[in-house]
């Protein structure tokens, strides 16, 4: 059996996991990151996408919204404003919330709307992404 640290998943309204974990890989700014036990300290940020993490040896998929991730040699903790299984997404909004997000992109908007609005894009994107891989239709 793999070495395991411990991990969870926090997001603004809930504790998605939390327990012994093998390995996580997590979307991050320069790429996606990944981590074992015994990983070197790191505190990094967290953009939209999917979050993967092993368990007794099974894969399980999430999406993330954007946070951070605090990383030590026994212990992972992501803290996300959003996490949800690919099961639980609503595709047909997903597709809505993307096609908003890129109708704003068009119009005149100041800085602040137009970084919400590129946030709003990339969740839907990876809510969208994730759906097509992992479920069945």
């Amino acid at each position: 059996m793999a070495e395991t640290f411990y991990f969870e998943i926090i997001a603004s309204d809930k504790k998605f996991y939390s327990g012994a974990c093998e390995h996580v890989i997590f979307p991050a700014v320069d790429g996606l990151y990944g981590v074992l036990a015994n990983h070197e300290d790191t505190v990094t940020a967290v953009v939209a996408g999917e979050l993967r993490f092993k368990v007794d040896g099974e894969w399980r998929v999430c999406v993330v919204g954007e946070g951070f991730a605090d990383v030590t040699r026994d212990f992972v903790v992501i803290v996300v404003d959003t996490v949800e299984r690919p099961e639980d997404i609503d595709i047909i909004r997903a597709r809505e919330a993307k096609t908003r997000a890129e109708e704003r992109l068009k119009q005149k908007q100041s800085r602040l709307q137009y970084y919400h609005t590129q946030a709003a894009l990339s969740r839907a994107m990876a809510r969208l992404k994730v759906t097509s891989k992992y479920v069945k239709k």
